[in-house]
């Protein structure tokens, strides 16, 4: 029930989550029992008298799925959690040109980067640009060299 979720997200470690289990169990047990009483009377009367058994049943079953969706739920917070600081500092390499000085973008929008082979040119900013040698220009310089403006970040 509790495959790949780690005991660490778990509250209460393996001791709740083998509880939950048990109450999954129970409740399924104390179902057939609920349907084995009702399934060997005819009268109407005999067969309500096993009803609260069985929704006995169903709610221990409801509390135990609950109660593994919640523990679920902390495990995934957990794992965004860790994740968060990876996806908010890329490791993506910055464009640089052909000197091998960084180029950043410092809300200059005059400056906008392109490579000799690429068709579109770009901010400083683009993620498009990253890990790339591009030569920075004018706007007029690229679109004489037939280049585009980039789709992504809309110089």
């Amino acid at each position: 029930m509790f495959a790949g979720i780690p005991v660490s997200a778990q509250p209460g470690g393996r001791a709740v989550s083998w509880a939950l289990k048990l109450l999954v169990a129970v409740g399924a047990a104390a179902i057939i029992v609920a349907w084995a009483g009702t399934s060997n009377t005819v009268e109407v009367s005999d067969q309500v008298d096993w009803a609260p058994l069985g929704l006995a049943g169903v709610t221990l079953i409801a509390l135990g799925l609950l109660g593994s969706v919640l523990i679920a739920r902390r495990a995934v917070l957990l794992r965004l959690a860790h994740l968060a600081p990876l996806v908010a500092e890329p490791t993506a390499p910055l464009p640089v040109d052909k000197a091998g000085s960084l180029l950043r973008a410092g809300g200059v929008d005059d400056v906008l980067l392109a490579a000799p082979r690429m068709a579109r040119y770009h901010r400083a900013g683009c993620p498009l640009t990253s890990g790339k040698t591009v030569e920075p220009g004018g706007r007029a310089e690229h679109e004489q060299a037939g280049r585009r403006p980039c789709g992504v970040c809309r110089p």
